[in-house]
């Protein structure tokens, strides 16, 4: 999103830009925040299917019944958190943070596994511990303020909606995202934050500025893949990489057709052929 703001108000400046990642810059708050819940949803759905196939799994029978198995437990841990070594405790909330914090990346999968296995055992450690990595906290201690900036910005960038989530909306969500929307789509931090936004939410061309190499991830939970098909469609010049992976964002991540394709463009400035789409490996 920077870096498009970026294009479409120094088009002069911009050079060689590759949007990894990308946002639709056009759609609402509670629009961004559906459409992550319910691609989180999906990558959780996908590393179950992978957990069941895999060994050290700690669900049986088919990807449903194990998802449901994590609603049970995220229910479980809501009546009668676990307590840690250091006296926190777990919840279904701080474990969602633990699931959330997996899913960016498929190379953190097992640590999942680890996690899920060790709350359904009486044990939060695993988890409690990717909770930590997803908030930055190491030895009791926070390394960066990114949550606070997180918040801050996100309500400056975003116009502030009275409305709650309609009927249709929640009923789409439980449709979609049954496990984890009711921990995603919490109460609106915005609503406590004491400036009004500023930003606006519509379309960005950058008009003038030199190609644009946007790249998305079919299976990305936080920058769903269609963020870049829309944003790809809207830059006046811009072509698409296809990345049919799982995890946040393509490049290094283990396909070497994004990264040849994207460090040709950057070095050469050779822009990918149109409809690339890449693998892993």
């Amino acid at each position: 999103f920077l870096g498009a703001t970026y294009a479409d108000q120094f088009p002069e400046n911009t050079g060689r830009l590759v949007l990894d990642g990308a946002l639709d810059p056009s759609v609402s708050g509670t629009e961004v925040g559906m459409r992550q819940v319910i691609a989180f949803e999906q990558s959780l759905h996908t590393y179950v299917d992978a957990c069941l196939d895999g060994s050290g799994c700690p669900f049986r029978g088919s990807v449903d019944q194990a998802l449901g198995e994590v609603s049970q437990l995220l229910a479980s841990l809501d009546r009668r958190p676990l307590v840690g070594q250091d006296g926190r405790e777990l919840g279904g909330d701080a474990m969602m943070t633990a699931v959330i914090a997996a899913l960016y990346s498929e190379e953190n999968w097992p640590y999942l596994t680890e996690a899920f296995a060790g709350a359904l055992a009486g044990d939060p450690t695993s988890a409690l511990f990717l909770a930590d990595f997803y908030n930055e906290r190491q030895g009791g201690a926070y390394l960066s303020n990114s949550t606070e900036a997180f918040n801050a910005y996100n309500c400056m960038d975003y116009p502030s909606e009275s409305e709650e989530l309609s009927a249709e909306d929640e009923a789409e969500l439980e449709e979609k995202a049954p496990v984890t929307w009711k921990y995603m789509m919490g109460a609106d931090v915005c609503e406590f934050w004491p400036y009004p936004p500023s930003g606006e939410r519509e379309t960005i061309s950058a008009t003038g500025a030199a190609p644009i190499v946007v790249v998305g991830t079919t299976g990305d939970p936080a920058t769903p893949f269609a963020w870049a098909e829309s944003l790809a469609e809207q830059l006046d010049d811009a072509t698409l990489i296809t990345y049919e992976g799982e995890g946040h964002t393509a490049y290094g991540a283990g396909s070497s057709c994004v990264d040849e394709a994207v460090e040709s463009y950057l070095i050469d400035g050779a822009m990918p052929e149109a409809g690339l789409t890449c693998q892993p490996g």
